[in-house]
């Protein structure tokens, strides 16, 4: 080795003279809310998804907006639904006869058809319902999409919409068409027809199940049905007994709880369990109430006579795509 070249120790003292001192930082030890998005990098420069062609709105005040929106908008409709429980189930039960009951009926209906209560009532609220149920199922599926890391389109969609609707959810969709027809038969053809509805009562109806007895009796089954069970999953789910949607705890690998907790678990599920029958016993007997008194009573009284009768088949008649079937 020759006089010029360097020694590998002036190398190795002139590297470590070169490196820095850095004080100790301490180490962020709290764990990042993973459901809100915390734990992702945030990126200003990033558009949010558009599962279904629209934009998603920003999650947190919308998120509470939402979700009190969607609550309150069903207090007016429940006030009509005990309502029309009650002239359409209660009273044709009590009275067993249609002349007895329609008095009950046309008692009670300036509080939900009079000029624009009828919309206050009903109508703002229950569109208020279903949008702000769509928007915070796309808002929670997007959260859901980011938080897996979902990248393709078909990913985004498997964690974003349908497949995670819940059994409550799904009366509530179910139910959309089937009011839409009741509405559309009880309220809008007569007023297309007729210019309102002040001749629509219990013998309208009683007519047209007489008139098309399969239809009809099968329709009101299934609208009564889905709707009774909506409500009552509903009003539980907004007091904290959420029995239509199962869901399972995962338990780690080397957890205790399963033995140590063993019996709060135990008691737990048999609550749960005991809730679910005490919460579709109340639907199931509402149900046969509501259909006892609609299609036992109502639905038996046979077809109307005269002028009334003439003027019931011409707005059934009228029904759009139906109406030669009814």
């Amino acid at each position: 080795m020759s006089s010029r070249d360097p020694k590998p120790l002036d190398i190795d003292t002139k590297s470590i003279l070169s490196m820095q001192e850095l004080e100790p930082s301490p180490v962020d030890d709290s764990i990042p809310n993973l459901e809100s998005g915390d734990y992702f990098p945030k990126q200003e420069e990033e558009k949010p998804q558009r599962p279904f062609g629209f934009a998603i709105p920003k999650v947190g005040l919308s998120d509470a907006l939402l979700s009190g929106i969607q609550k309150y908008s069903t207090y007016p409709t429940t006030a009509f639904f005990i309502l029309h429980f009650a002239n359409t189930a209660l009273i044709p039960l009590a009275t067993r006869s249609i002349p007895a009951s329609e008095p009950y009926l046309l008692l009670t209906r300036p509080f939900y058809q009079a000029p624009g209560l009828e919309h206050l009532l009903l109508t703002v609220p229950i569109i208020a319902h279903i949008t702000s149920g769509i928007l915070l199922r796309n808002i929670r599926g997007s959260r859901r999409a980011r938080l897996y890391g979902a990248e393709t389109r078909a990913q985004r969609h498997l964690l974003s919409f349908w497949p995670r609707v819940s059994l409550q959810a799904r009366t509530g969709y179910l139910l959309i068409p089937l009011l839409g027809l009741h509405s559309f038969v009880n309220r809008i053809t007569p007023l297309m027809v007729d210019g309102g509805s002040s001749g629509v009562g219990l013998g309208y109806v009683a007519h047209g199940v007489a008139r098309s007895p399969v239809f009809w009796n099968s329709f009101y089954l299934i609208f009564v049905a889905t709707s009774v069970w909506h409500f009552v999953g509903g009003w539980a789910t907004w007091m904290g007994w959420r029995v239509t949607t199962a869901r399972k705890e995962r338990r780690s690998k080397g957890s205790l709880s399963g033995y140590l907790g063993y019996q709060e678990n135990h008691d737990r599920v048999k609550r749960q369990r005991k809730m679910w029958w005490v919460i579709n016993g109340i639907a199931a007997a509402g149900a046969a109430i509501w259909l006892a008194g609609a299609l036992g009573i109502i639905g038996r009284a046979g077809e109307g006579s005269g002028w009334e009768a003439q003027g019931w088949n011409e707005m059934y008649s009228q029904v759009p795509v139906i109406g030669a079937w009814l």
